[in-house]
């Protein structure tokens, strides 16, 4: 489990990076074309490039999103749900969300294919943009296996802060199904991490 949790945590990282290198591209680009036409040389096509890097940059960081559990959660009903019954709702809709966006990801694929076949050109630039599809799709995979990390680890888990081993970024969030759900014979090794937390904070 812990394997797959860093494997997890490294891929989703790898892919925020990668936004986030692009998000300052976007910046840099979009500062540049308001800087150009004060002098009447704006930057050509570049609201179709901001198009393309905002695409990018949501597909990309989706997946550490919800390993941060970023994305708004609705608990309105499964609140009041038994920690069982949280613990397989949640493993339900991980699994079916995971199932959805590899469906996604291979249907974008495919279509980025017939599109470059068919010589595909972005309008102002021309440029052969189905080949971004595919970075979009790569985003939509890093989702699936996140969700799928979410799926084998309400599952299987045994200790509710098994991820405080290999990171402890979602360690203490409120609204992580990870955290949240815990089961009767969980509670004495949640106050036994508990306890183990308070004495590394008072070192």
């Amino acid at each position: 489990m812990n394997k797959l949790v860093r494997l997890e945590r490294y891929l989703c990282l790898a892919g925020l990076w990668i936004a986030a290198v692009l998000l300052c591209a976007l910046v840099l680009l979009s500062g540049l074309n308001v800087f150009g036409r004060i002098f009447g040389h704006p930057i050509g096509g570049s609201y179709e490039l901001s198009g393309f890097l905002g695409a990018l940059i949501a597909a990309l960081a989706l997946a550490d999103t919800q390993r941060k559990r970023g994305h708004v959660e609705l608990d309105m009903f499964t609140k009041q749900y038994k920690p069982i019954v949280k613990r397989l709702v949640g493993a339900f809709n991980m699994l079916f969300g995971f199932m959805l966006l590899l469906v996604l990801a291979i249907q974008q694929v495919n279509r980025a294919k017939r599109l470059l076949a068919a010589g595909e050109l972005s309008e102002t630039l021309r440029l052969p943009y189905p080949w971004l599809m595919y970075i979009c799709a790569g985003g939509l995979l890093l989702l699936a296996c996140a969700y799928l990390t979410d799926c084998v680890y309400l599952l299987t888990r045994k200790d509710p802060d098994t991820e405080a081993l290999t990171s402890g970024e979602r360690n203490g969030v409120v609204t992580s199904i990870r955290n949240d759900v815990v089961l009767p014979n969980e509670k004495e090794g949640k106050k036994a991490s508990e306890a183990i937390e308070s004495k590394e904070d008072a070192k």
